[in-house]
């Protein structure tokens, strides 16, 4: 497991008592969040009064406004506009606050929602749902940079009654699309023909001189209100919250203007500022192939962006006399769960060392928070029971409604912690006297009340949790929180899921097999059908056998009713909470009574990784993991006997238990056994630690698999490298005596390489790439590998393939395979499959795939292709 750090790292703090509403509940509160709002216009009125008073005149309170922008990236799966219409609705905290966040344009007050990747989200071009977006977060880039266009849309809107066309649909579409880089191209050139910097400011800069010079004309002309500055809150969940965090690095560098030494930040003239940055549990994690036994690391535009930007610099204060106007993110908040386990949602902390003149971080001083400044609390639960998402009675839990959800308490945090930075938020009426009246559109509506519902019984059990959490450093309270949750799963898991009151609410409660089936078809036929009018294409036409099949499937599923309600803003899930649980249950039991059968191998060989999405891959060391389950396996035991006495909850366990059994999730077991895409993280289990990166470090040693989509110590450089990896398995590593085989398993390493066996190929082939020997530097287990990154850069890139450097037969056909791979997605793109067939074949020359190895997927699909088209 990780060394300890030296000096040791400032603490994490422990979520507070919940003693009182997170929302207002005097005038008092919400007359200090509106001065806030207003902080701006005071000052420039006294500024001007200033100013008066020295010729000896008065001046009327002027006419002006600040601009407020609320911005909220949602996180993975999660879609504001059908999730607030579901049954029960399953909004997450983020849309949420979205909900609760002010609109009122003509007063300068805007907000703006971006879906969950794997999400529908037709502003940027994504029509239907996507596998690729929920397993690896694909489509993050364009979400970033239509957050970027925001600014733009605020500012026309405000102008329009100066010549300012609202920005259109089209418009925001062309911008994003300017605006994206492709990893693949930015590899094989090196950064030269994809610079994600220089294109955002291309696509940005002409609207941005446009309103600059629009708004430098109203000053001249003494037009009214004068517009001061623009004010943002940004919010985001999972991967909309390592978003969110780009976002204001990528918002920082294009707004940033040096003033001799120092910096100050505008965009179209006027002062720009991050007031609040609100953060659930941020994930930048890269997808992986479901077999693979890698440890996530970050998409592309999470590279070196999940820093939050400091202040570190002298700042050059702005010459508008507004407050503050020497910072650009004044506050953040991170909340982060203590029991996520999953190997696929390895954390994003905000904590970091401080950064050298030259820029290299400082390993003389603590690894910390910036003082004042950021804040990063634990809370109890996974992944969504801190970002919210979960609808009441999923997996058996909260079924007493919206109140018993558990990240109804960091949800108040939250919103307590931005209207305290001035925040915009609407609310509620009960906190407002009759001789204190706000306007009408700050009162929060009844529906957005009822999703901040809190239960007492929810209240008991949170503080219960509260009492018994410890502080210390993030690693430190991870390690303690997953230990209590083994020590729970010990006795309601290992001692039978049968007898537990949650997994009885859902026994035999699964979607059938024939419903699934007939659910995912018409799921499909739905989707076809929005694509074809997105397109302005006639419906898909059945073919009388498949139209006998979807009206037996509209019977099953109970008419066109049913059908209405299908959501295609999200892939098809069914319900499987029974078999989740169960299966989760097994797999723990297993593992802690160690019940491993005997055909179990020493080694693992892991299945293909296709880097098809670029990112960062980290590689775990087995003898870590070993270690982990050692002392998850100890300590949850000992714990477990603080909590149950024989079978019993122990005397004052009571509502810590009742936390575990009614509202905590288990979003491994969901993970693990979701229907379409297979039983994943198998190379993982329940006795492991989360993986937490801090900015460059991490809480474990790594070794650097893959950046940007470059692998390590391959030779030649391609758009897709596939990868296996064979690793032992940590079992064997432990030196247990396993009742199951009655006889003692392999300690240490005897016969087994220090290192695991790594070899790449190409995926169209199945040929083995060339290998550049002496990286063993680069490949060496760290808790620094953002160092090994840094190295990685500044060495040379590998040789693209070109017609001229495939010197080998195998090059030559993995050229040709990729040429021909490019034929067939120009075709698919335009649309004109004719002739596709042959244009791969000539590029391949018609040779055959090499023998012994499955045809090239590629032309499977032209063959498919070739067949829909003559059909």
């Amino acid at each position: 497991m990780s060394q300890t750090l030296k000096p040791p790292p400032a603490s994490v703090l422990i979520a507070r008592p919940f003693e009182r509403t997170g929302l207002p509940i005097s005038s008092s509160e919400v007359l200090v969040n509106i001065r806030a709002q207003e902080r701006d216009e005071k000052k420039f009125w006294s500024k001007m009064i200033s100013a008066a008073a020295k010729q000896g005149e008065e001046v009327p309170e002027p006419c002006c406004k600040t601009l407020h922008i609320s911005l909220c990236f949602d996180g993975t799966n999660n879609h504001e506009p059908s999730d607030s219409i579901a049954d029960p609705i399953c909004t997450s905290n983020v849309a949420r606050l979205f909900h609760a966040s002010v609109e009122k344009t003509e007063e300068g007050f805007f907000r703006y929602y971006s879906p969950g990747v794997g999400t529908v989200f037709e502003e940027i071009k994504e029509y239907l749902p996507s596998q690729t977006g929920l397993i690896g977060a694909s489509g993050g880039e364009d979400r970033i940079n239509w957050g970027l266009t925001r600014l733009i849309a605020a500012l026309k809107e405000t102008l329009k009654g100066e010549g300012q066309e609202p920005l259109s649909l089209g418009q925001t579409q062309a911008l994003v699309e300017s605006m994206g880089t492709n990893w693949a191209a930015s590899v094989l050139s090196g950064g030269l023909l994809e610079n994600g910097t220089r294109k955002r400011k291309a696509a940005i800069q002409p609207y941005e001189d446009e309103l600059a010079s629009l708004l430098e004309q109203r000053r001249s002309a003494d037009e009214k209100p004068e517009i001061l500055a623009l004010r943002l809150y940004v919010y985001g969940f999972s991967r909309g919250a390592a978003q969110a965090r780009t976002f204001a690095n990528w918002l920082m560098e294009l707004t940033r203007r040096q003033n001799g030494e120092a910096s100050e930040y505008r965009f179209a003239g006027l002062p720009i500022s991050i007031e609040f940055l609100g953060l659930f549990d941020t994930v930048a994690a890269v997808g992986l192939a479901d077999s693979a036994p890698f440890a996530a690391g970050h998409m592309d535009w999470a590279s070196g962006t999940m820093r939050l930007p400091d202040e570190d610099l002298q700042q050059a204060c702005m010459p508008t006399g507004l407050p503050e106007d020497c910072g650009f993110l004044k506050r953040c908040v991170h909340l982060v769960s203590a029991h996520e386990q999953r190997a696929s949602f390895p954390l994003d902390s905000i904590r970091r060392r401080e950064k050298n003149a030259d820029g290299t971080r400082n390993d003389k001083l603590a690894s910390t928070y910036r003082k004042d400044a950021w804040w990063e609390y634990v809370y109890p639960g996974m992944h969504s029971d801190v970002g919210g998402g979960y609808p009441p009675g999923d997996q058996g839990k909260a079924r007493g409604g919206q109140g018993e959800l558990l990240s109804q308490i960091p949800l108040h945090h939250m919103y307590r912690s931005a209207f305290a930075a001035g925040a915009p938020l609407q609310v509620p009426s009960s906190a407002l006297s009759d001789s204190e009246k706000v306007e009408e559109w700050r009162i929060m509506e009844p529906k957005t009340e009822v999703e901040f519902s809190v239960s007492e019984v929810l209240v008991t059990r949170f503080n219960a949790w509260q009492q018994q959490a410890e502080a210390g450093s993030l690693e430190e309270v991870i390690k303690r929180e997953q230990a209590l949750i083994t020590a729970w799963r010990i006795d309601r898991y290992a001692g039978g899921i049968d007898k537990q009151g949650f997994y009885s609410r859902v026994k035999g409660q699964d979607m059938s097999d024939e419903k699934q089936a007939a659910l995912k078809r018409l799921h499909a036929h739905k989707l076809a059908e929005n694509s074809a009018a997105a397109q302005g294409k006639e419906l898909p036409v059945l073919s009388e056998r498949e139209q006998q099949q979807h009206e037996a499937d509209l019977k099953l599923v109970g008419g066109t009713d049913a059908y209405t309600r299908i959501n295609t803003n999200k892939t098809f899930e069914p319900a499987l909470d029974d078999r989740q649980l169960r299966s989760a249950a097994a797999e723990f039991k297993r593992d802690y009574t160690r019940s491993w059968g005997v055909l179990e191998d020493t080694f693992k060989a892991g299945g293909v990784l296709n880097l098809l999405l670029g990112g960062t891959v980290y590689l775990m060391n087995e003898e870590d993991e070993a270690q982990e389950y050692a002392e998850l396996y100890k300590n949850g035991t000992e714990r477990n006997g603080e909590l149950f006495v024989r079978g019993v909850i122990a005397n004052g366990q009571q509502a810590l238990v009742e936390l575990f059994d009614e509202q905590v999730h288990d979003s491994r077991a969901w993970f693990m056994n979701s229907s379409g895409l297979g039983e994943r993280e198998p190379f993982t289990d329940y006795f492991r630690y989360r993986l937490v990166h801090f900015d460059n470090e991490s809480n474990k040693r790594l070794s650097v698999l893959a950046k940007g989509g470059r692998v390590v110590g391959v030779g030649i450089a391609l758009a897709s490298v596939g990868l296996s990896v064979k690793k032992r398995n940590p079992r064997y590593l432990l030196g247990l005596f396993l009742p199951s085989l009655a006889t003692p398993v392999l300690t240490g390493r005897p016969g087994l390489p220090d290192f695991p066996e790594i070899s790449a190929f190409d995926p169209l082939t199945g040929i083995a790439l060339p290998m550049m020997q002496g990286m063993e530097a680069v490949r060496a287990f760290t808790q620094n590998p953002g160092d090994i990154l840094a190295m990685l850069d500044a060495m040379p890139l590998p040789v693209p393939l070109t017609e001229q450097t495939a010197i080998t037969p195998d090059l030559q056909t993995i050229f040709k395979a990729a040429e021909a791979a490019k034929a067939v997605k120009t075709t698919k793109d335009s649309g004109d499959m004719s002739g596709l067939l042959g244009q791969a074949m000539d590029l391949m020359d018609k040779d055959d795939p090499k023998p012994g190895l499955p045809p090239p997927g590629w032309l499977d699909q032209a063959k498919g292709m070739a067949k829909e088209l003559t059909g």
